[in-house]
């Protein structure tokens, strides 16, 4: 029964924001036909990774199709920014105008900048260790013969989720609003922490070099030093603000 009504919960809420949530598809969409004018030299620039190595199309809608896929992260790149200001307004309706305001005109900027930071950090230092150790991997008896649409939706699946990843203070901060999280939770669990981050990017992108998954684990262990002392500081603030209330009273 519990879990019944919070699927119809769910579903009420999401249906609140269908119209929303449809706007996003549409902008989505939209940008993934512009984008499709662009596929080829985008493609070419997704290819960077694999050096010299030839991408295949196995079957005649093969090549049509790895083009879509292009076509389709670079929508969602490019329409991104238009994606977070209408998540984070399905959010802000419910809190109060000043607050809402603080929101679109902080959040949303910091949001794209993460996120765009994140697709360029995989793109630049992680993504190439990781093709060339799964290419590594299999070579020997195997020869590598890669689907190109099988390699851009592994590669935008993968730039993706690492730009997700950076988006951990926005994340961190949001929870701790609404008091589900605090800095001191936080800065006890700090080692716990640090081997989650280390383990859930050792996932992203297998390498066998230590130094390189160290190298690649420091920016997002910052990002989550710098959400701890985000937090920290709010509640201070929150401390200062609730004691000058009451001496006022």
């Amino acid at each position: 029964m519990w879990e019944s009504e919070n699927i119809v919960s769910a579903v009420r809420w999401l249906g609140k924001f269908r119209a929303r949530i449809l706007a996003g598809v549409l902008v989505v969409i939209a940008a993934a036909t512009a984008v499709y004018a662009v596929s080829d030299p985008l493609l070419k620039l997704l290819c960077r990774p694999l050096q010299d190595q030839p991408l295949f199309f196995m079957t005649p809608v093969d090549g049509v199709m790895t083009k879509l896929w292009v076509a389709m992260f670079g929508g969602v790149l490019a329409s991104f920014p238009v994606l977070a200001c209408l998540l984070v307004s399905m959010f802000a309706s419910l809190l109060d105008r000043s607050i809402r305001l603080k929101i679109y005109f902080l959040t949303i900027p910091l949001a794209v900048v993460l996120f765009a930071g994140g697709i360029a950090f995989a793109y630049e230092f992680i993504l190439p260790n990781t093709v060339d150790f799964l290419i590594q991997s299999g070579e020997g008896v195997l020869k590598p013969m890669i689907s190109g649409s099988a390699y851009v939706s592994f590669i935008a699946f993968f730039l993706i989720s690492v730009a997700l990843v950076f988006e951990l203070p926005i994340v961190m901060v949001a929870l701790s609003r609404i008091g589900l999280i605090h800095s001191k939770m936080l800065m006890r669990k700090r080692k716990f922490a640090v081997l989650g981050i280390v383990i859930i990017l050792a996932l992203l992108s297998p390498t066998p070099d230590a130094f390189s998954l160290l190298a690649e684990s420091i920016p997002v262990v910052a990002l989550y030093e710098i959400s701890i002392w985000t937090i920290y500081l709010l509640e201070r603030k929150g401390m200062s603000r609730m004691k000058r209330v009451t001496t006022d009273d």
